[in-house]
């Protein structure tokens, strides 16, 4: 009994990837950089071709419905025949066949209104997001993906898909080459493949925001804690008047730019703590 032998092909060497990108990298390639990273997942919105499907949609109902209109008038004059307009269920086949057309585009232009109301609450995708996926394709000649394929990305209604509520704390650093990418985020055990090693590095979000989260935390501490030994210091009211409304007002200001809160929510969390500072003007002023 004879046996195959040979050998197995190696993989692609280094000249082979920058060679030849699209053989060897590809969407696969390009799908893993974009799933590795919830930011990159961005896409179009399509917002003025949903808006002419949308009009299309609802001008063919509008035609059903004046078609409707029509019967109706017609066979409600004096000299028309004595159909029954006060039954569906022995109605006139042809009024009939209009509901039930009508019924079926009802449910798709709904359906694709509900949609596209949900696609319009999704954020606009940012700039430096979009400039790394550029990148990405600048680092592979342009040609991983055909170039044609690769316009999207030209597009002024590009969406972040997973939307997440982030501070503005956080907001800074990621806006910040510098502070996005230093050391004490990197992840080093998530190596990016071989034919992205020199341009592509991972980063921890979950340890920027526990960083973001510590920094608002000891703000906030600081915040509370500070005002009291200042006010013990002083012995005039006019002063600890002067305090209190500076740090009101400062609380206001990080509040409503450090943190994810609502107009209403800020001069909620403002007032509470306004509230708080009062009962500290107390301290001293029976020395007085």
């Amino acid at each position: 009994m004879g046996t195959a032998s040979g050998t197995s092909g190696s993989g692609p060497t280094e000249a082979d990837i920058q060679l030849k990108p699209w053989k060897y990298i590809g969407y696969k390639g390009y799908a893993e950089f974009i799933s590795s990273d919830d930011d990159f997942l961005i896409l179009r919105r399509f917002d003025s071709l949903s808006a002419r499907v949308a009009l299309r949609l609802q001008d063919e109902i509008n035609v059903l419905e004046e078609e409707l209109e029509r019967l109706d008038t017609i066979h409600s004059k004096p000299e028309s025949t004595d159909f029954n307009n006060g039954t569906l269920r022995d109605d006139i086949a042809e009024r009939a066949e209009i509901l039930e057309l009508a019924a079926r585009k009802l449910r798709r232009y709904n359906e694709f209104l509900l949609q596209h109301s949900r696609m319009k609450k999704l954020t606009k995708a940012p700039g430096r997001d979009i400039k790394s996926l550029k990148h990405w394709h600048y680092n592979h000649s342009n040609v991983a993906i055909a170039r044609e394929e690769q316009t999207y990305l030209n597009n002024e209604d590009l969406v972040r898909v997973v939307q997440e509520d982030r501070t503005p704390l956080r907001r800074v650093i990621d806006s910040s080459l510098r502070l996005r990418t230093l050391p004490i985020w990197r992840l080093r055990k998530h190596e990016a493949p071989v034919y992205d090693a020199d341009y592509v590095s991972y980063y921890s979000g979950k340890r920027i925001d526990g960083f973001a989260s510590t920094m608002i935390v000891t703000i906030g501490a600081t915040m509370l804690i500070a005002p009291i030994w200042i006010l013990q210091a002083l012995n005039t009211l006019t002063m600890k008047l002067g305090v209190i409304t500076i740090f009101i007002l400062i609380f206001l200001l990080l509040i409503s730019f450090a943190m994810v809160s609502k107009p209403f929510e800020a001069l909620g969390a403002t007032a509470a703590y306004a509230a708080v500072l009062m009962v500290f003007i107390q301290f001293g002023t029976e020395k007085a």
